[in-house]
């Protein structure tokens, strides 16, 4: 019984040695060869468009990334975004940045070949790509799974159709008729579009905002005013050599009110505006009551069946957040913004 007793606990000490060593092993690993900080840069992707002249004209979208955070999970080697990057981002280029332990090295597969790893390098990620961390006399190595996650559905996709039948515009447009008036009565324009809402910081105090402009109009902008309830004179919002995102002048242009932001839109843009603007290609959308117009990814958006309509038409929002816009040939179409 002792003998045995005696193997038994050889068996244990064994066991216990065994393990310490494997630890030992694995602690040595992770802390010559371990990744420890992953991010990522701005990505810059090149746009051609073709004008309306014939000529294109390239550009720079610039994606804002630099402030994703990632994880780094030792454990299970992987290296991930929380945060989705934005729908249609393109990850084929992307330039990044990650430390690893001291003195240790970082390769990863580029095109079929082992590289090696230099801070600023533009890596390709639109499938999830192997890190590979070696320590400094080669003998230790850990690999990491990276992937870049991209939002796969579009948060600004707007849903379309035809609808049949006839439609009253006009009983789903607000009485502004007064902001009309006082505006008219001391400035002249041709076309008028005004809008009356409270301020957010103070619901008894009403924004009275108007955008018009005449149909003699050589300017590439449409004019912008606005007044306060409070206030008896209309000051214009010109944009600046800081702030050149007026609000444009579109052949037919429309303007109303989505979900608390203006929409511009219309068929093509008049006055020379560089670069052009095709008809029903965008919506400008001024988040800041009139001051800037921007194409806006995650807003409202148009059906591409209307993708170079130049002709009349009239448009208005409804209470369930559905834009109608209805053709000088009778046809409607009814859209919204997804989520709302």
């Amino acid at each position: 019984m002792k003998k045995i007793l005696q193997i038994l606990s050889l068996l244990v000490l064994g066991t216990m040695m065994l393990t310490a060593c494997l630890g030992s092993s694995d602690d040595t690993e992770s802390s010559e060869c371990a990744l420890l900080t992953f991010s990522i840069s701005d990505i810059k992707t090149p746009k051609t468009i073709t004008l309306d002249d014939g000529t294109d004209s390239t550009y720079t979208v610039v994606t804002t990334t630099s402030t994703i955070v990632f994880t780094i999970d030792q454990v299970n080697s992987l290296v991930y975004n929380v945060d989705s990057i934005p729908f249609g981002t393109k990850t084929d280029v992307v330039p990044v940045s990650c430390t690893a332990s001291t003195s240790s090295s970082i390769y990863y597969d580029k095109e079929g070949v082992r590289t090696s790893f230099t801070t600023g390098d533009t890596v390709n990620f639109t499938h999830p790509v192997v890190f590979t961390v070696v320590s400094q006399d080669k003998k230790y190595s850990h690999d990491y799974t990276i992937t870049l996650n991209v939002r796969k559905v579009d948060p600004g996709e707007s849903s379309w159709h035809k609808v049949s039948g006839t439609i009253d515009l006009q009983a789903m447009k607000p009485d502004v008729s007064a902001i009309e008036a006082d505006f008219l009565a001391q400035h002249a324009a041709d076309h008028v579009f005004a809008f009356s809402y409270p301020l957010t910081t103070n619901k008894t105090i009403m924004r009275n905002l108007v955008v018009c402009y005449e149909d003699a109009e050589v300017d590439s902008l449409a004019h912008v005013w606005t007044r306060l309830s409070t206030e008896t004179e209309w000051r214009e919002m010109c944009p600046s050599a800081d702030n050149p995102y007026g609000c444009p002048l579109l052949e037919n242009l429309m303007v109303v009110r989505y979900n608390g932001d203006l929409y511009a839109f219309g068929g093509k843009s008049k006055g020379g505006r560089t670069p052009a603007v095709e008809a029903f290609s965008r919506m400008f959308v001024s988040v800041d009551n009139g001051v800037t117009w921007r194409s806006h990814n995650e807003k409202l958006s148009l059906p591409d069946e209307l993708l170079g309509y130049n002709g009349a038409f009239d448009a208005a929002v409804d209470n369930d957040y559905f834009l109608w816009i209805v053709l000088e040939d009778g046809t409607i179409w009814k859209g919204k913004q997804s989520g709302l």
